[in-house]
C-alpha cells in the first residue's frame, strides 16, 4: 500500500495524474463517439476546428494548436484533402511554405459537428459544480 501524497485527490486518495488521465479519456471516448458518426477521427475534428476561426494556417501553427506530431498530422491532413473537408495552397507570402485551408464543405461539416461537440462539453461540464472554474484550473494547468 503506497502512501497519500499531497497531490492525491482528497476523495478518491488518488493521484493527480490518475485522475486527470481518466477524465481525459472520459471527455475522448464521448466526443470520439459524435465525430465517428460523422466519419472523422479526433485528430481529424481538432485540425477542422483549428481552421474554422482562421484563414488558414500552416503545418507549424497546425501542429501548435492540435498537439499533433509532424507525421501524425501529414496524414490526418492527407486525409481530410482527399474528403474536400480542407484544401492546401502554397503560402503567397512564403513560397517555401504550405497553408491549409478550410473548405466551403469543411465549414458546413464544423458547423454542423460542433454543435454536437458543444452539447457534449455543456453536459460534461454541468457534472462540475463549477464549470467556469474548472475550465481556467485546466487552462493555468495546460500553460
Amino acid at each position: 500500500m503506497r502512501d497519500r501524497s499531497a497531490t492525491d485527490h482528497p476523495r478518491t486518495g488518488e493521484p493527480l495524474t490518475r485522475v486527470l488521465t481518466r477524465a481525459v479519456r472520459t471527455v475522448t471516448a464521448r466526443i470520439e463517439q459524435v465525430l465517428k458518426a460523422e466519419g472523422l477521427s479526433l485528430d481529424q475534428w481538432l485540425v477542422l476546428d483549428a481552421l474554422a476561426g482562421e484563414r488558414g494556417l500552416a503545418m507549424a501553427e497546425l501542429a501548435t494548436r492540435t498537439l499533433a506530431t509532424g507525421p501524425t498530422l501529414t496524414r490526418v491532413v492527407d486525409r481530410l484533402v482527399t474528403t474536400a473537408a480542407v484544401y492546401r495552397e502554397v503560402d503567397p507570402d512564403d513560397r517555401r511554405r504550405v497553408r491549409v485551408y478550410l473548405s466551403p464543405r469543411g465549414r458546413a461539416a464544423h458547423k454542423r459537428i460542433a454543435a454536437k461537440v458543444g452539447e457534449v462539453e455543456a453536459g460534461l461540464l454541468a457534472r462540475a459544480d463549477q464549470p467556469a472554474a474548472v475550465l481556467a484550473f485546466l487552462e493555468r494547468l495546460a500553460d
